[in-house]
């Protein structure tokens, strides 16, 4: 018999990739800004979806018309009058619906439109490599950086936008998500995005105030120091805002405004496209290493940090073997042991430990019998209600 969690839609599993990936339109053109060092006021424009207006507020528009109409190009044609920006929105499209680029069209006149889709369909996708840290959504900086130099810095926005649409929010490094914090959080644009596509859901991740509220995040608060370093604090979500003395948050869960400590400015939480599911993660292994990569930063700057998922018995401590292997020199059986056994944790998702294996340079076949050859230990904690 099918089950069903109350507060998540029917078909998430289907829905989180692609979602990932309409997210990841708008978030690549912010990431593009960025990285042209354009205006504050245009990465702000991104959130103002224009027909009538120029640079980042009519690519805004063009989005979000590809983002409401993924089941239907023909009303996209409708809205787009303009033969090469139809032809970039309805690749856009078939990117977030399909995960596919397809090759620029001749009729792309329009210089930094022709430029972009260029630089996103020829430049290489590099071979995944987790040990030497080298990820296919490379691609993402790479195209941008591409249509640059040959288009400028609108050409840079249409590819962030054209190459996010294929490789997904979860491509957009983390460094990039602290730059733009204070001046256009990504969490409004996941928010635009994911509205656009299936609509509004008020009481919806990512629209509701509390995730932590959702009938699947119900947990008891919980923490425990990191085995490796007291000032990483393994918790769970409902701790999250409870915890006065934080000085960031990585968040591994999905989370709203209201879960996170009121006192710490945008900068300092870190917000993780990471999916709890085996086989949903479109770019897992750079999510992973981009996660623990994150801790060790925040803790470089000398602050208190908590790393957190829903329950912080999956992705928490995947996060945080990583993270011991990285910054404290910790064996990689030996991290993923202790951080699971620190939590209380279990091996349910075993690609998770699988993952943050092979980016040191180790293969588990079988996670479990690798790790806890006398049996897994007891978990003692479990969803409330």
């Amino acid at each position: 018999m099918k089950t069903t969690i109350p507060g998540r839609a029917d078909d998430w599993r289907l829905e989180y990739p692609r979602l990932d990936r309409a997210a990841g339109a708008l978030a690549g053109a912010a990431m593009a800004a960025c990285l042209a060092r354009l205006p504050d006021s245009e990465i702000g424009a991104l959130e103002r979806p224009d027909a009538d207006g120029t640079g980042s507020s009519y690519l805004a528009w063009l989005v979000m018309t590809a983002l409401r109409h993924l089941d239907d190009p023909r009303a996209v044609a409708k809205a787009v009058d303009t033969e090469a920006e139809l032809a970039w929105a309805l690749a856009l499209r078939q990117a977030v619906e399909e995960g596919v680029l397809i090759p620029a069209a001749s009729t792309s006149a329009y210089g930094p439109i022709s430029a972009a889709w260029r630089a996103v369909t020829t430049t290489p996708v590099p071979r995944l490599d987790p040990a030497r840290r080298t990820f296919p959504c490379r691609h993402l900086v790479d195209a941008i950086r591409s249509a640059h130099a040959s288009g400028g810095p609108e050409a840079a926005l249409y590819a962030g936008a054209l190459a996010g649409a294929r490789w997904g929010v979860s491509a957009v490094p983390l460094e990039i998500q602290r730059r733009l914090a204070d001046i256009l959080p990504l969490r409004r644009l996941v928010i635009g995005a994911v509205v656009a596509v299936r609509g509004p859901r008020p009481d919806q991740w990512p629209e509701v105030e509390c995730a932590s509220s959702l009938p699947f995040n119900r947990y008891a608060p919980f923490q425990v120091p990191h085995p490796h370093d007291p000032g990483v604090i393994l918790c769970s979500l409902p701790y999250v805002p409870t915890a006065t003395d934080a000085q960031a948050v990585v968040s591994l869960c999905q989370v709203g405004a209201g879960d996170m400590p009121a006192h710490l400015p945008a900068r300092d939480t870190v917000e993780v496209w990471l999916a709890d599911t085996t086989g949903l993660n479109s770019n897992l292994h750079f999510v992973l290493d981009q996660a623990a990569r994150a801790v060790a930063t925040l803790r470089a700057e000398g602050k208190r940090v908590l790393l957190h998922c829903a329950a912080c018995q999956s992705r928490t401590p995947a996060v945080a073997a990583h993270y011991a292997v990285l910054a404290r020199g910790v064996e990689v059986v030996t991290a993923l042991r202790e951080a699971i056994r620190a939590v209380g944790g279990h091996l349910n998702n075993a690609e998770l430990a699988r993952t943050v294996a092979v980016l040191n340079g180790v293969e588990l076949t079988d996670p479990a019998a690798a790790l806890f050859p006398d049996g897994m230990p007891e978990v003692t904690r479990h969803r409330l209600g």
